[in-house]
């Protein structure tokens, strides 16, 4: 289902989703915060067909998530490698919580393929939501606020909510 322009500015979730919910762009800006930038690496790397791997490189590039860069290998004709901007950096915590939620669900008791570390330290680093004076809020700790600027609410949703997870018999 299409989302219109003003349901795509009512909720940044369905927006951001829009743009790279899909799974080849999720995994393009997977790969290029980890350093990849030529069309041939990301080829290797992702298994797809060039021709999705285009049109996703063109669609982040257009949204302002990559920008190209010319280069030319010595004898070769020029090609584009392809960097983050600021707003594609921004998105390091949603992808590193993806892949620690997936780490957690879905991997198995092995856990996941890769860690996250600090550089400075050496530990491992986790997705956490962090309010503005740079505390870790715990879950049953969060409420969703509707902002005043946003409008009229949702039909059937409630204009603010706790999370509470649900209990789980699995886990």
């Amino acid at each position: 289902m299409e989302l219109t322009p003003e349901e795509l500015r009512r909720c940044s979730i369905a927006g951001t989703l829009a743009l790279i919910g899909e799974k080849w762009s999720i995994l393009i800006l997977r790969d290029v915060l980890q350093g990849v930038s030529r069309f041939d690496d990301f080829l290797a790397r992702l298994q797809c067909s060039p021709a999705v791997l285009s049109a996703r490189l063109k669609t982040l590039t257009e949204a302002g998530l990559l920008r190209r860069v010319r280069y030319r290998e010595p004898g070769e004709r020029q090609r584009f490698a392809y960097r983050p901007t600021r707003a594609a950096v921004e998105l390091m915590p949603v992808i590193v919580g993806l892949m620690q939620w997936g780490d957690r669900h879905l991997a198995g008791q092995c856990g996941g393929p890769a860690e996250v570390r600090s550089t400075r330290s050496g530990l491992k680093v986790h997705a956490a939501l962090v309010d503005e004076a740079g505390d870790v809020v715990p879950l049953n700790e969060l409420k969703l606020v509707r902002a005043a600027h946003a409008g009229a609410p949702v039909p059937g949703a409630s204009p603010s909510s706790t999370t509470e997870p649900a209990s789980d018999p699995a886990h």
